[in-house]
């Protein structure tokens, strides 16, 4: 069998999904002719997409080792440091393969990728762009572009770069998803809510209770036996919750499974069965959580507002009270600073502790988070009067969690579940926002959130910047 015969079976098996005899047949074909070119850029590629990325940087080498004016080479070395996030030595390549062919449009598309992950937006732009330029079909350049400007804040431009991507492909479930996040961010919640159920066909988003139908219309819902179950984070579920209250008017049976740590708190205000693990029971329908706002038709003007506000058990507000040394000539401030270290988003939403230093002479700071950057901690380390609770082991769940922002005269957070509950409980909360923020806080310009009442908004002016909105801060805080 001929090389390129034997090279068109490892393809072939490799589209199988025969992964391991791919690799052996083009292995084998190296040793054959070790100057096959095509058996090392098949081979790599495999190695990439199994992970094997020390292994795919060898091969690299050696076909660089064979043709030092190999793009390939240059660009499989790129895609190798990306996967690792090392993405100032992936552009040094990039940008070493591009000088090999100017033109190549993939190239250029990754460049702008790598700089979008260093943070560089307007460079990325360029790129990108340029890439578009020469191939205009490639559907990911469009995206890629969309999610940039998304990200800096051009919701119009990313719209158009979305539209792109669906006139190319009508099912990019990724663009549908970015689209939707868009309008409901400029309130277009009917189209948005409709948009946002095409969650479930993209990875990370975990559709359970399958075999149970599930909700589509509110009507005649009386005596039906209904589970609604959580999705996504702590915030989502207060959040959302109080569509569970309105199927209990209806007259709806509701089985409401929650995350564990919500699971005595929320059991205390909802008429309804409350648990974390429904999988034995008999349903007519469900639903998840947050498509009921899809499933009630919602818009800005019908959201259901909080008729019962949560609150906490008499007996942990006490315990919180004698464990938390409050202070009596100064605010007793809850603040959270970040939140979830693995959210791609959270560095971005992120305020770093020094921020909040000078604050410190009228406010008495408590952190309440579960878990601190690096940073953070050094700092704590040097300011040993900022009470952290994260490593309390008192606290437990959000009975203790409620009744900690109950002992506070103020909650500041970020973005993450504490504003939720905080803002959920009547407490005096203030939300403080990077540029771009998620979709349910809107955007100022288009109008504020219609979610809670309540709660005051400080947004960022300026990106990355937090000093106007330290400054309102602080001018709000010494009102109290």
């Amino acid at each position: 069998m001929s090389l390129n015969e034997t090279l068109k079976k490892g393809i072939e098996e490799f589209k199988k999904g025969n992964f391991s005899n791919s690799e052996k047949i083009f292995t084998n074909l190296i040793r054959r002719n070790p100057l096959f070119l095509p058996a090392y850029s098949n081979l790599i590629q495999l190695l990439i997409n199994q992970g094997n990325l020390d292994k795919a940087m060898k091969y690299s080498e050696k076909l660089l080792n064979i043709d030092k004016n190999t793009e390939k080479a240059l660009f499989y070395k790129g895609i190798i440091k990306f996967k690792k996030s090392e993405f100032d030595k992936a552009l040094s390549d990039f940008k070493n393969a591009l000088i090999i062919n100017p033109k190549n449009h993939i190239v250029l598309m990754n460049i702008g990728i790598s700089y979008y992950r260093l943070g560089e937006n307007l460079e990325a732009i360029k790129y990108i762009k340029e890439s578009i330029q020469i191939n205009n079909k490639n559907e990911l350049a469009f995206y890629n572009l969309a999610v940039i400007y998304e990200d800096e804040d051009e919701l119009d431009l990313a719209l158009d770069a979305y539209d792109s991507v669906i006139s190319l492909n009508p099912k990019h479930h990724d663009a549908i998803h970015g689209i939707a996040q868009i309008q409901l961010t400029n309130l277009d919640y009917i189209n948005g809510f409709k948009n946002y159920e095409i969650r479930w066909n993209i990875k990370g988003f975990e559709y359970r209770h399958n075999s149970i139908k599930k909700l589509s219309s509110i009507n005649d819902l009386s005596g039906k036996k209904i589970l609604i179950w959580c999705e996504q984070g702590f915030g989502d579920t207060i959040q959302f919750s109080r569509y569970v209250n309105k199927l209990i008017e209806m007259g709806a049976l509701i089985t409401f499974e929650v995350q564990s740590p919500l699971l005595s708190f929320f059991k205390r205000h909802f008429d309804c069965e409350v648990t974390n693990d429904a999988s034995r029971d008999k349903f007519d329908f469900q639903c998840p959580l947050m498509s009921l706002p899809f499933v009630f038709q919602t818009n800005v003007e019908n959201i259901p507002q909080i008729q019962k506000y949560f609150d906490c058990l008499t007996e942990k507000h006490d315990f919180w009270k004698s464990r938390l040394s409050l202070s009596e000539n100064k605010i007793n401030m809850g603040i959270s600073i970040s939140g979830n270290q693995n959210h791609i988003k959270d560095k971005r939403r992120k305020i770093n502790l020094d921020y909040l230093l000078n604050l410190m002479d009228f406010c008495n700071i408590y952190l309440i988070q579960r878990d601190l950057y690096k940073d953070d901690r050094e700092i704590l380390k040097k300011n040993k009067s900022i009470n952290y609770l994260g490593d309390d082991k008192s606290w437990i769940d959000f009975e203790d969690t409620s009744a900690i922002v109950k002992n506070m005269d103020v909650i500041v957070s970020i973005d993450t579940s504490l504003i939720h509950l905080s803002a959920s409980m009547q407490k005096k909360s203030f939300l403080i926002l990077s540029k771009p923020a998620d979709w349910r806080w809107s955007k100022e310009n288009i109008g504020e959130q219609r979610w809670y009442n309540d709660l005051k908004i400080i947004r960022q002016k300026d990106k990355g910047s937090w000093q106007s909105v330290i400054s309102e801060l602080y001018t709000e805080l010494k009102k109290i």
